[in-house]
C-alpha cells in the first residue's frame, strides 16, 4: 500500500499546488498598491484623508523584476470598486522598454492619480490593479480596501448654532475662574470619533476660515450626540476678550478630518466690570413747557441726555422719537450732557401724523449700549403741536420745516402809480407800495394774513379773511408804507412774503416770497466790515476776536460820500440761528449802539476801525443763546441828512464764537 501509484499520484499534484501556491503568493507580496501615510486619516483602520481627497487619489504601483524585451510593452489597468460591487478602470498606463534595454523610463513605484470624481462620497473602496505583459499574461496584484469618506458632519450645511445660558455675558453669569456651559445642538450623523472646535471672534470682523481665530474649546463631542450635549469652557479664555460684541462658531471634524462647514453664528456680548445704571429721564429744552412748533424745528431739534453711572468709553446711545428710531446710534463721550440731533427732521412730523390736530403728547426714550448690550429704556413725554391752517400736499411736504406752503403763491409789488411791477426806484422814493396776494382757497373767518417786507412784518397791511367782504382764491391787495421800504434799504432781491395765522392753531405758513428790485433809497453807502473775518459766509472762530473778546469793525473810506463833521451811527446785532438765508432774528435786550463824527482823529472819513466790546454783553450773547452756538451778527450805520435816516449796506456774517466744549478762552 505504501507504494500505491494512486497515493503517490495524489502526493504529487498537493506538493506541486503547494509549490506553486506558495510561488503565486511571493509573486503578489510584491504586487501591493501603496498609499502614503499622510494620505491616510487612520492607516491601520484604512481610512482615507477626506479633506486631501479634494484633488483625487494618488496610489503608487511597485516595480516588476521581469521586463519585456527592447521596444515592448507591459500594461497597467488600476480598477477601483467604489462599493457598488463593479470594477471600474480608472487609470491605465503603458511601460515601454528602451530600444538598448535597461530599466523602465518610469520612476518607481509609479505614481496613478484616481480623478476624484470617480470617488465614493463615503464608502469602503478595493484597488487592485493587473499587468498585461507583452506576452498577453495577466497578472492580477493584491487587493486594497480604505474607507473613502468625504462628508462631513451635517454634509455640508452649516451646523446649529450653539446655546448659551444668556446672550450677554457678565462678571454675574461669567465670574472670573468659572466657566461657560456651552450646549452643542445635536445632529443625526454624529459619530463618537467627532470632534468639535469652538472660536471667539469679533463681530465686526468674522473670518471666512475660523482656523486663525481664538480657540476656546477643542476636544470630542460628548457621547451622545445626536441629542444636545454640554461642554465647559473656562471662563478666562472668553473674559481675556474683554468687552465685545463677539459671535461663537464652531466646526465639527469627523474621523477622516472632514471639517463641517462653519456653524450658525451665536451672537454675544461680553460687558465686564460695572454696567450702566441711574439713567436720567431724556430732555427736550424747546418742548419744555412746550409745545414743540415747526419754528422750533427750524432751528434744530435736539435731545440732551445727562451721563448716567459706570460710563464706559464706547458706549453708544440710540435715541427714539415716538416710535422711530434715530439713526445712527451714537458714541456717548465723556462728557456731563450730550446731545443728539433729531434727523431727519421730517420723522419727527411723521410720527405727529397727517390727521393730528393740537397738541399730541409724543414719547422721547434712548438706551444705552454696551457692545451690543442694551440698557434702559428711560423715557419721557412732550408736547408736539405741528398743526397748520392747510394741510399739507405731498405727504410729508419736501422740505419741511421749511414753513413755506405750496399753495400760498407768491404776491405781487407794484410802485405807488402802478407804472413798475416787483421793482422800485428813485422815483418812487418817499411813496407806499402795493403788494397784492391771493386769499389761500381754504380761507375762513378770521384767518390773519400778515405781509412782511424784507422779514420785517407791516403792521398796517394785516388782514383778517371776512367772506362777507372776501372771496376765497381772489386777489388782495394791501399798502406798504413809505417807512417799511426805507428801513429795508436798497436791495436787488429784497424779499417780501406773506403769512398765513388761523386762531387755535399754532403755526403759521408762508407764501413763495417775491423778490423785489429795490432803488429807492438816496444815498448809498457800502457797507460796514469785519477786518477779522475774510469770509462771512463761512464759520468764523475764537481767532476773530480780539484777546479780550471785542470783534473789530471797520468802517469803509466815504470821501465822496459824506463830509467831514457829518455824524454817522453805528448798530451791531447779534442774532438767533446761522443761516444767511432766513430773516433776521435778533437776540432780544442785545444791541451794540454807537455814534461817529467822521473828520475826529478817532474816526477819519477814509475810514476807521473799532471794537465792540464788551464781550460779555455784546459777543456772548451769540454762545449762549443759539441751541448749536452758531449765529449770525449783523452790522449797518446810518446817515441822517435831515429829511431821513439812510441806511448803509448792511453786512451779516456767521458766527461760531466756541470751541469744541465751551465757548472761546477770554483774557480779562
Amino acid at each position: 500500500m505504501a507504494n500505491d501509484p494512486n497515493r503517490l499520484q495524489r502526493q504529487k499534484a498537493s506538493t506541486d499546488y503547494l509549490r506553486m501556491r506558495n510561488q503565486h503568493r511571493a509573486n503578489m507580496a510584491d504586487m501591493v498598491i501603496e498609499i502614503k501615510d499622510e494620505d491616510y486619516a487612520d492607516k491601520t483602520a484604512g481610512l482615507l484623508n477626506g479633506p486631501k481627497l479634494i484633488d483625487g487619489l494618488t496610489v503608487y504601483i511597485p516595480s516588476w523584476p521581469n521586463l519585456p524585451p527592447p521596444t515592448e510593452t507591459d500594461k497597467v489597468t488600476l480598477y477601483l470598486d467604489n462599493g457598488s460591487g463593479r470594477w471600474d478602470e480608472v487609470g491605465y498606463h503603458e511601460f515601454t522598454r528602451p530600444v538598448g534595454g535597461g530599466p523602465l523610463p518610469e520612476t518607481f513605484p509609479f505614481a496613478m492619480t484616481i480623478d476624484t470624481n470617480a470617488l465614493p462620497d463615503d464608502a469602503t473602496c478595493i484597488l487592485k490593479y493587473i499587468n498585461l505583459d507583452y506576452t498577453d499574461w495577466e497578472t492580477e496584484s493584491q487587493q486594497t480596501t480604505v474607507i473613502c469618506d468625504r462628508l462631513p458632519p451635517y454634509k455640508h450645511i452649516p451646523p446649529s448654532e450653539l446655546k448659551l445660558v444668556a446672550d450677554y455675558l457678565d462678571d454675574d453669569n461669567l465670574p472670573a475662574g468659572g466657566n461657560l456651559n456651552v450646549t452643542v445642538p445635536g445632529y443625526p450623523d454624529w459619530k463618537p470619533t467627532d470632534k468639535i472646535a469652538i472660536y471667539l471672534v469679533d463681530a465686526a470682523a468674522i473670518p471666512e476660515d475660523p482656523s486663525d481665530a481664538e480657540l476656546v474649546f477643542f476636544d470630542n463631542v460628548p457621547a451622545p450626540g445626536v441629542n444636545d450635549t454640554t461642554v465647559q469652557i473656562p471662563a478666562d479664555k472668553i473674559r481675556a476678550f474683554g468687552d465685545a460684541e463677539c459671535v461663537f462658531l464652531y466646526v465639527l471634524i469627523d474621523a477622516a478630518q472632514n471639517p463641517s462647514a462653519v456653524s450658525v453664528h451665536k451672537a454675544v456680548g461680553l460687558t465686564f466690570g460695572p454696567l450702566p445704571e441711574n439713567l436720567k429721564p431724556p430732555k427736550v429744552p424747546q418742548a419744555d413747557p412746550g409745545p414743540l412748533l415747526i419754528e422750533d424745528v427750524g432751528r434744530g431739534v435736539s435731545v440732551w441726555i445727562d451721563k448716567y453711572d459706570n460710563w464706559k468709553a464706547g458706549d453708544k446711545v440710540r435715541v427714539t422719537w415716538g416710535g422711530t428710531e434715530i439713526a445712527p446710534d451714537l458714541d456717548f463721550l465723556n462728557m456731563l450732557t450730550m446731545e443728539v440731533p433729531v434727523r431727519p427732521a421730517v420723522l419727527m412730523l411723521e410720527e405727529y401724523g397727517q390727521t393730528t390736530t393740537g397738541t399730541k403728547t409724543t414719547a422721547v426714550s434712548y438706551q444705552i449700549f454696551r457692545k451690543g448690550r442694551p440698557f434702559g429704556p428711560e423715557s419721557a413725554n412732550f408736547p408736539v403741536n405741528f398743526e397748520v391752517p392747510i394741510p399739507w400736499v405731498p405727504w410729508p411736504p419736501v422740505d419741511w420745516p421749511d414753513p413755506v406752503h405750496p399753495s400760498l403763491l407768491a404776491g405781487e409789488v407794484k410802485n405807488f402809480d402802478d407804472s413798475r411791477t416787483n421793482e422800485l426806484t428813485r422815483a418812487d422814493k418817499g411813496q407806499s407800495a402795493k403788494f397784492t396776494f391771493t386769499w389761500h382757497a381754504t380761507a375762513i373767518n378770521d384767518d390773519v394774513v400778515d405781509c412782511f417786507w424784507d422779514g420785517t412784518p407791516v403792521t398796517e397791511a394785516q388782514v383778517t379773511f371776512d367772506d362777507s367782504v372776501h372771496t376765497a382764491g381772489d386777489p388782495h391787495t394791501v399798502t406798504i408804507p413809505w417807512s417799511y421800504i426805507k428801513a429795508g434799504g436798497n436791495d436787488k432781491e429784497l424779499p417780501v412774503h406773506y403769512q398765513v395765522h388761523r386762531p387755535g392753531v399754532e403755526n403759521d405758513l408762508h407764501s413763495a416770497p417775491t423778490d423785489v428790485d429795490v432803488n429807492a433809497i438816496a444815498v448809498e453807502l457800502p457797507a460796514a466790515s469785519f477786518p477779522t473775518i475774510s469770509d462771512p459766509t463761512g464759520y468764523p472762530g475764537c481767532r476773530t476776536l480780539e484777546p479780550d473778546g471785542a470783534l473789530k469793525v471797520r468802517i469803509p473810506d466815504l470821501t465822496g460820500l459824506l463830509n467831514s463833521g457829518d455824524t454817522i451811527r453805528f448798530v451791531f446785532i447779534p442774532m438767533i440761528g446761522d443761516d444767511l438765508g432766513s430773516p433776521d432774528n435778533p437776540i432780544p435786550g442785545v444791541k451794540f449802539e454807537k455814534d461817529f463824527v467822521l473828520g475826529d482823529s478817532a474816526s477819519p472819513l477814509t475810514g476807521f476801525d473799532f471794537d465792540v466790546t464788551p464781550y460779555s454783553t455784546y459777543i456772548k450773547p451769540l454762545y449762549d443763546l443759539n441751541p448749536d452756538r452758531r449765529g449770525r451778527a449783523k452790522i449797518q450805520y446810518f446817515f441822517n441828512d435831515g429829511t431821513e435816516e439812510v441806511g448803509s449796506a448792511a453786512l451779516v456774517t456767521r458766527t461760531a464764537f466756541h470751541t469744541p466744549a465751551d465757548e472761546c478762552p477770554i483774557t480779562p
